[in-house]
């Protein structure tokens, strides 16, 4: 009889156990890591090791208003992108949205604009169409989507190992233009005190997005989607643009 006994109040110790676990993981609020890279002023490192930028800034809303959460870290965007295929409740920005990678994650965005732009110096003469271009030499960076759109289109490119050196590059006559996002090229020349350099074509209109691990559920990419959508209709992204010194 005390066995019996003994044997009810285990199990029902394990019932109440069993209810106030499900009711405490219901109660825990989702969790989501995310993945990024140095892409200023989109996504950058701050002050001691903090990640900001405008789409950081963006990711960051969307998220406390959605009550999740979150971890940031800064990788090498080849690993970045890998941990977002690979790893579950894993997301990577500021990703641009290809029909390559469109069955590879879940989308949630557009988060922000990126306007490829031909920048050149003060006072040169400014193309009316990418194709004014074609004899010209133009830079830009190794990695960079950008490389292979111009060239597949037959344009010289000059394909540096960083975009840091193009803006002096172009200063001094070693390229006739430079092609890059049109805010990260104001940030560029702004961060380096580059004067002289100023933006002369916008020759492609891309966006880039949250992409998530393909695992994801679908109710929270639409609770995402939607809470981002909600922001972007209060105001509230204009402000974070205009806290970096933009307008969207």
């Amino acid at each position: 009889m005390h066995a019996q006994r003994l044997s009810r109040s285990i199990r029902s110790l394990i019932a109440v156990l069993a209810v106030s676990g499900a009711a405490l993981a219901q109660a825990s609020p989702f969790r989501l890591v995310l993945a990024t890279e140095e892409y200023p002023p989109y996504n950058m490192s701050g002050l001691n090791g903090a990640v900001t930028g405008i789409s950081t800034d963006i990711v960051r809303a969307v998220l406390d208003a959605a009550g999740y959460e979150y971890e940031i870290a800064v990788y090498p965007w080849a690993r970045a992108i890998a941990l977002a295929r690979t790893q579950v409740n894993t997301c990577v920005y500021s990703m641009s949205r290809t029909p390559e990678r469109e069955a590879l994650y879940k989308w949630i965005g557009p988060l922000v604009a990126n306007d490829w732009t031909l920048f050149g110096r003060s006072g040169a003469s400014r193309p009316q169409t990418l194709d004014e271009a074609m004899l010209m030499r133009i830079g830009s960076y190794q990695g960079d989507a950008i490389v292979a759109y111009l060239q597949t289109r037959g344009h010289q490119v000059d394909v540096a190992p960083s975009d840091d050196v193009n803006p002096k590059k172009l200063l001094a006559g070693r390229i006739d233009f430079w092609a890059t996002g049109k805010l990260i090229g104001q940030y560029r020349l702004r961060q380096q005190g580059v004067e002289g350099v100023e933006p002369v074509l916008t020759f492609n209109h891309t966006e880039m997005y949250l992409a998530c691990q393909v695992q994801l559920p679908d109710a929270q990419v639409t609770k995402l989607t939607q809470t981002l959508h909600a922001l972007e209709k209060s105001g509230a992204i204009k402000k974070i643009y205009a806290s970096y010194g933009y307008t969207p």
